[in-house]
């Protein structure tokens, strides 16, 4: 019995051969048989050819992700163990988990090949985030193969992605109960206390594990200012590494207090000041720091909100590389996709020449291995960390 189908639009297939994971409603052009949101349609070009296989949804502009290629299973249930396996095997091929790392990302939604489902794993606990209705249809399926690559006994809990529900008709309620209290899992071989499937993402910023660690290098003996510090990642790792003083600053109470629990569990609390405040008015009286992290959220949601998010960040960067001495190092951040990796260098900049700084960027990374990305859908490439040297020429 073959799958229902849907047909791209005459000139709009290029990019679906070529792997883009997603046909908008703008591209479909007719849909043969009668599909329910969630079930699995063939996707064809204009001449009747298969393209691939996906999740249907008539209510969403996303109206097919694409998760299978001709040749592949043509069901979705087997698509669906065979990617989640897949992404175990990947994980392991680079030592995800181990002792010194028990929590991760197992399954970066398109970068995995299923558009719509991202899994972060905390130790025995994990988070499926369903940013896609034909998530809620496959729930127990997806324990199944949790199940199969963790060990039973594993807690799932399923979270719809906030703003996503209505834009996606999803009708399925949360299921899962988080943990009332806080739970240890290990980076690097740091602890942090969180509650997964609370607060912001799934509970914890697995993308910035391998950046944490490589500011390790940067930081001994080094004064350092770690900015948006949130649960203290950054701050950790440079004071494991041996920094001599370092500032986290945040100016939600929440995540100063959680920074501050985390720096307690690993004994270094008494190596790191945190103070609840604004980071730009933290930074009017902040000079001659040896590293400064400026990690912040993300400042342009949307390309409406482009412009005014990278003059944000443009302020930020201005007054962070002011603080630093002369040739020491800012390591900067951007979390927001539409601030392309090219936007995100002209801005630094620019944000030199308005602090009267040289700089030099050392490189330029993403987020860490277990957020693999589909190269046909480039909004997944949203992270970008870049290592500066800044250097002051009234000093030369």
């Amino acid at each position: 019995m073959s799958n229902p189908s849907v047909s791209v639009a005459r000139g709009r297939a290029r990019p679906f051969w070529f792997g883009c994971p997603v046909v908008f409603s703008g591209s479909v052009s007719r849909v043969q048989g009668e599909p329910v949101p969630g079930d699995f349609v063939d996707v064809l070009d204009d001449m009747g050819q298969l393209i691939g296989r996906g999740f249907f949804n008539p209510g969403s502009s996303y109206r097919v992700r694409i998760v299978a290629r001709p040749g592949e299973p043509d069901t979705a249930a087997a698509i669906i163990a065979r990617r989640i396996a897949d992404a175990f095997r990947v994980r392991a091929a680079f030592g995800i988990p181990s002792d010194r790392t028990d929590v991760y990302r197992l399954f970066n939604s398109e970068g995995d090949g299923l558009s719509g489902m991202t899994i972060d794993v905390f130790s025995r606990t994990v988070v499926v985030m369903e940013s896609a209705l034909w998530v809620s249809r496959f729930r127990r399926l997806i324990v199944e193969c949790l199940e199969a690559g963790l060990g039973p006994g594993i807690s799932v809990l399923f979270r719809v992605v906030g703003g996503i529900r209505g834009l996606e008709c999803i009708m399925a309620e949360d299921e899962g109960t988080a943990p009332v209290e806080p739970i240890k899992v290990v980076e690097n071989g740091l602890g942090f206390l969180t509650r997964p499937g609370a607060g912001q993402k799934t509970g914890f910023y697995a993308d910035q594990r391998e950046n944490r660690l490589a500011i390790r290098d940067l930081c001994v003996d080094a004064d350092v200012l770690d900015l948006f510090c949130f649960s203290g990642g950054f701050a950790l790792n440079a004071a494991s590494a041996g920094a001599k003083k370092i500032t986290a600053v945040d100016s939600s109470a929440d995540a100063i207090a959680a920074a501050a629990a985390n720096a307690a569990i690993n004994g270094l609390d008494d190596r790191i000041s945190f103070v609840e405040q604004d980071a730009l008015k933290f930074l009017a009286g902040a000079r001659e720091h040896d590293v400064v992290v400026c990690d912040p959220p993300k400042l342009a949601s949307g390309r409406s909100s482009m412009e005014s998010g990278l003059k944000h960040y443009a302020r930020l960067n201005v007054a962070a590389m002011k603080a630093l001495r002369d040739g020491g190092i800012l390591v900067t951040c951007s979390c927001s996709s539409v601030v392309r990796r090219d936007m995100f260098l002209e801005m630094l900049r620019d944000a030199a020449v308005s602090a009267g700084r040289v700089i030099s960027v050392l490189d330029v990374r993403g987020a860490g291995r277990d957020h693999p990305i589909n190269p046909s859908w480039t909004e997944g490439e949203y992270l970008k960390v870049a290592t500066v040297v800044v250097r002051d020429p009234s000093r030369a």
